[in-house]
């Protein structure tokens, strides 16, 4: 996916279907006032502001990403905020430098990296020992057209073919359970959740996505021309057609704490 200004459309339009349940689960995980949180993977920031709101001018939160463009962006959005700290830095290279934190959280970070049992690793030893992790983990390939045509679904096995192809693990919705089990942690909460609408943004979120993707999937993975053809001309005629719906990708919701 493209970084800084290019993806800002994308990720604005994501924010509107995603970010009010993500301010939900934090809440409902108890992120409070004066709590400390590492927000890992924080993007353009616009989830950090809200944990910022959250916990105050007597917490702390560290805004963590390995794009420097990502963050240069972030720290705009938060110009406001005295409560938080930048660092550009990759999850699995110790980017609080052996502070502890009362949460550790990420939101769409885990599909990106290499090594899932790694980063959960990493992530692990960022957590004091009352301390929770809160993941929230995409399924980007549950995303489903409504009525689904056979063009609608062409993207979905190329988008796990570029993730493997890259080194990365598109496919971590399958292996979360057992990953974070595996790296010492008991899953306390999961609650699913998937946005579902007819509305020209919501498939924007998808069609702007794929043709971020389109020519990796061309060039990378050898999909032939015609089909990736195929699957835009299905979102040239549906993407304003009010009988046309998407189920977008489902984002499941953890909670874990050391065993």
């Amino acid at each position: 996916m493209r970084l800084g200004d290019a993806d800002a459309e994308r990720l604005e339009l994501l924010g509107r279907f995603y970010d009010p349940n993500s301010a939900a689960f934090l809440e409902s995980a108890g992120v409070a006032a004066s709590d400390s949180i590492a927000d890992l993977g924080c993007g353009h920031g616009a989830v950090t502001d809200r944990i910022a709101a959250r916990v105050g001018d007597t917490g702390t939160v560290y805004a963590v990403d390995a794009s420097a463009e990502q963050l240069r962006i972030a720290r705009s959005t938060l110009a406001r905020r005295r409560n938080v700290t930048f660092v550009h830095c990759a999850v699995e290279d110790d980017p609080l430098r052996g502070v502890r934190v009362d949460w550790v959280y990420s939101r769409f970070l885990l599909m990106h990296v290499a090594d899932v049992r790694l980063a959960l690793l990493a992530m692990a030893d960022m957590l004091t020992g009352s301390g929770a992790l809160l993941l929230e983990i995409a399924d980007v390939g549950s995303l489903r057209f409504l009525p689904g045509t056979q063009e609608s679904d062409l993207w979905r096995p190329w988008w796990y073919a570029l993730g493997r192809s890259r080194g990365a693990s598109h496919d971590v919705a399958e292996h979360i359970k057992e990953l974070l089990d595996h790296t010492g942690f008991a899953i306390q909460r999961c609650d699913r959740y998937q946005p579902v609408a007819a509305s020209t943004e919501a498939k924007l979120v998808h069609a702007l996505g794929f043709d971020q993707c389109a020519a990796a999937y061309r060039n990378e993975i050898g999909v032939p021309a015609e089909r990736i053809d195929a699957h835009y001309a299905f979102l040239h005629r549906t993407v304003n057609d009010p009988a046309v719906a998407v189920a977008l990708f489902s984002n499941t919701q953890y909670i874990a704490r050391l065993r």
